[in-house]
């Protein structure tokens, strides 16, 4: 194969964002020697698409030639999301393009360049079939992917290598066509149609045993952020139920072949930066309790927890949950949780932010502490699980 042959989309999936930023990564994609098409899956037809559709105007009969720009269709089950969108680029990338590798980045990183597709695609041509970049990231950030996605794993198939992928909810990642053809077809990730559908990605690569890479992205992923954590609510809720609905899931990762990046040392100002409004997400904790999960907490949790979680509600303690107390609420909502009841969807997230406060306080005064913690989290979770095996 040539080295110079255009056999690569690249897909932007895209809802609300900043045009100016979305516009330059939509023409460093265009700038790679190897991208053939570049596909822009829109939310809807609302302002960004309008905006971003008035840029395209403007650029080179050839470069608009290799840009598709469409809206998401609605494929899942789930709450019309981020999966919906996913999905509906992978379908239309192999029903409406032959390029041979398909690459998806977030539209709003504002550290993108094209050399992220050159790391991303020398793996693939290594012969990996799917490669997924990682980062540098606040100590006190990721916190969905450690305290529900990667615990998790490690609860739920604690002999696969599912609990050591770094960042299993990370968005920018390439595929063969071969892998594509198959998600096309996969009922567990085309249901996906919210914010799981990158846990339902994850778990289906390990289901085909595809050779899979990590790489590292060692300018980090300049991207919007969050504020306080109920701006994460929904992904957490969403992120731990789809692993809940797979729990018996048989998922065998014994030849499967997975490598990453070797870290670089993690530069100073991710160990102190403060990810998200600590006070801020103590008050919304404390805040809107109904009745209903009072009782929920009261009836369903061992009362050494219970009792603690109505304390801090009350102004006490609120950094309890640390990573043994967590193992013990992850084990009761693994039987007892029910997403179709909203006082159990707001119990979880509550419950997810105690965790989460625990980890700040540790990470505020010796972040490469609470670091540890984290990685000692996972292999409690593992070790926990094949004791019961």
């Amino acid at each position: 194969m040539e080295k110079r042959q255009k056999n690569i989309a690249v897909c932007f999936p895209f809802k609300k964002e900043d045009v100016n930023v979305f516009a330059r990564n939509i023409k460093e994609a265009l700038s790679h020697e190897r991208v053939k098409d570049v596909l822009l899956a829109g939310h809807s037809e609302n302002e960004t698409y309008k905006g971003i559709k008035a840029f395209v105007d403007t650029l080179s009969e050839d470069e608009r030639s290799r840009i598709h720009i469409f809206t998401q269709k609605r494929i899942g089950s789930k709450r019309p999301g981020k999966g919906d969108g996913m999905n509906t680029a992978i379908e239309y990338f192999v029903k409406n393009t032959d390029a041979e590798y398909l690459h998806f980045y977030d539209a709003d990183i504002k550290s993108f360049n094209k050399s992220w597709i050159d790391r991303v695609q020398k793996r693939l041509d290594d012969g990996y079939d799917v490669a997924r970049c990682f980062y540098p990231r606040a100590y006190t950030d990721a916190m969905v992917t450690w305290n529900i996605t990667r615990t998790g794993f490690a609860y739920t198939w604690p002999e696969t290598i599912l609990p050591d992928i770094e960042q299993p909810l990370g968005g920018e990642l390439g595929m063969t066509r071969e892998i594509t053809q198959k998600l096309i077809v996969d009922s567990l990730v085309r249901d996906a149609s919210d914010w799981s559908i990158d846990t339902a990605l994850t778990i289906a690569f390990a289901r085909y045993h595809v050779k899979l890479y990590e790489v590292y992205i060692k300018e980090g992923k300049d991207h919007k952020l969050y504020g306080k954590l109920s701006d994460l609510e929904t992904m957490a809720v969403e992120c731990f139920n789809i692993i809940k609905e797979n729990k018996g899931l048989k998922i065998d990762t014994s030849g499967m072949v997975y490598e990453k990046d070797r870290v670089e040392l993690v530069p100073a100002e991710y160990k102190t930066r403060v990810a998200f409004d600590i006070e801020g997400s103590i008050k919304e904790f404390k805040e809107g309790w109904s009745q209903e999960m009072m009782e929920i907490v009261k009836r369903y949790f061992p009362e050494h927890i219970s009792q603690k979680v109505f304390d801090a509600v009350h102004g006490a303690d609120y950094t309890f949950m640390d990573i043994d107390m967590w193992y013990e609420v992850y084990d009761v909502l693994m039987e007892k949780f029910d997403f179709n009841i909203k006082a159990w969807r707001r119990v979880l997230f509550k419950l997810w932010v105690l965790r989460v406060l625990n980890h700040a306080e540790i990470a505020i005064h010796d972040p490469d502490r609470a670091l540890e913690i984290l990685h000692r989290m996972i292999k409690f979770f593992r070790s926990r699980r094949l004791s019961k095996v």
